[in-house]
């Protein structure tokens, strides 16, 4: 039989969980492959890497993920880590936003929404409207304009416009409902209206917010750890090329690799410059699809040093704020063992769309401004006693209008061309869950063309 040679470009949860999948496939029907997964980073795991410093964890990207992504319970499950899979704490259910300078608890239901102190009685007035709101107009609508339409716009600014930003780092106003938030769609179809089908998912099960106990990179660790000598880190890709009837994939710096098969999970940017040889058509959609930046601000403070109760998952910061800060997240209060005790974990989630300048400061800038807008909301006047900060460059796909066709003709694009397969956050979802979901969609596309 012979060896089918796979070349994983990209070791970060999607690239990982492709590679994983392939190697279990592989020994399941005891067919040989030759499997090598290649990163320009020094580390596996991508943006899903945990810190374990002077006691506290630290998650530099993701902190969690929901119980209703089978795929990555699935990958869980394989790598026998079911056991140490942990549920965030009941208090995390409750989560505020930051609005005319105060925290004001986020409604769970259309009573609480309309009851909410966030909004004046104008908006509160228009939302009791939403059943009656004007029909879909037709095309593709942004966030924005989903929410205003069915919503109206002082509700749309302070809880849409909100979400959006601390969701997926994004400007409400351009990204696509269809692509970034297809469910909104669904429950107006379903429903005819927002706060029906609200009051109709409180009868269904809530989902779990999940992570291990040493932090969800314990995942990427662990499958790192699995690929023996596989993974070559610090091996950034320069191009791929035709090759006969495979593939020939160029690093820098390094000897080319041969492959039968190409998985290129992958920012959509980088994905671009390494096909832009031989498919100029699907290099151009791909270099199409913008991101956002996120620089992430982990603070720890003696728990007397915070003087309002962290009695939540965090908070998200509204446009009118004016902050650098997108949202913060109480770590701490989230997940048990994130802290030693007597001692909180904040992390501060700043930049994104709405303030793409921070990306540019240094470390000791960014720090202090995480540290004093946190501090203002939450009481807090002493200095950290522990402080990281990470940089995410091109952090989260943003789907803005057009997505939809820029996705049709980058997978029509590669379906074309055997042996190359795209999978990522860029194309299927930007969820920690949507990641897996898409490397291992990608590992079975060629198990089962090795097996036809």
């Amino acid at each position: 039989m012979n060896t089918t040679r796979v070349v994983v470009a990209g070791a970060g949860i999607t690239g990982l969980a492709a590679a994983f999948t392939l190697r279990e496939a592989a020994a399941a029907r005891r067919a040989p492959i030759e499997l090598t997964v290649i990163d320009s980073a020094a580390e596996a795991g991508g943006h899903a890497r945990s810190i374990s410093e002077h006691g506290f964890i630290v998650e530099r990207g993701p902190n969690g993920f929901l119980d209703r992504g089978a795929e990555t319970l699935a990958l869980v499950e394989a790598l026998k880590l079911s056991p140490r899979l942990i549920e965030s704490n009941a208090a995390a259910r409750r989560r505020f936003i930051l609005a005319g300078g105060r925290l004001r608890r986020v409604p769970e239901s259309p009573p609480a929404l309309i009851a909410s102190d966030a909004i004046g009685w104008r908006g509160k007035l228009r939302l009791m409207r939403e059943p009656w709101a004007a029909p879909p107009p037709g095309g593709d609508e942004t966030v924005f304009q989903f929410a205003e339409r069915r919503l109206g716009r002082e509700a749309a600014e302070t809880f849409v416009d909100t979400a959006v930003a601390g969701i997926s780092a994004g400007d409400s106003r351009a990204l696509s409902v269809q692509s970034q938030f297809p469910v909104l769609p669904e429950m107006e179809r379903a429903h005819g209206s927002l706060l029906k089908a609200m009051l109709a998912r409180r009868n269904g099960s809530r989902a779990r917010l999940l992570s291990l106990d040493h932090g969800l990179g314990t995942i990427a660790c662990t499958i790192a750890s699995r690929l023996n000598g596989s993974l070559r880190l610090g091996t950034p890709i320069s191009s791929i090329e035709k090759s006969g009837a495979g593939w020939r994939v160029n690093v820098k710096g390094g000897p080319s690799l041969d492959a039968d098969h190409v998985v290129l999970a992958l920012p959509s940017h980088v994905a671009a410059a390494a096909v832009s040889g031989f498919d100029r058509d699907l290099m151009t959609p791909l270099a199409a699809i913008p991101y956002a930046d996120i620089t992430m601000v982990a603070l720890a403070y003696r728990a007397a040093d915070v003087a309002r109760p962290l009695d939540g998952y965090g908070y998200l910061v509204t446009r009118g704020e004016d902050l650098a800060t997108l949202g913060v997240l109480w770590e701490s209060s989230v997940f048990a063992n994130r802290a030693p005790a007597g001692s909180v974990l904040l992390r501060v989630m700043l930049g994104g769309a709405r303030r793409p300048e921070v990306s540019a400061y240094d470390d000791h800038t960014v720090a202090k401004i995480a540290a004093q807008e946190a501090g203002a909301v939450l009481g807090i006047a002493a200095r950290p006693m522990h402080q990281w900060v990470c940089r995410w460059p091109a952090a989260i796909a943003q789907y803005t209008v057009g997505h939809q066709s820029r996705l049709s003709e980058i997978k029509q694009r590669a379906q074309a061309h055997r042996g190359l397969h795209v999978c990522g956050t860029a194309y299927d979802g930007v969820s920690f869950n949507d990641a897996i979901a898409s490397g291992r969609r990608a590992a079975r596309s060629i198990s089962e063309e090795l097996a036809a």
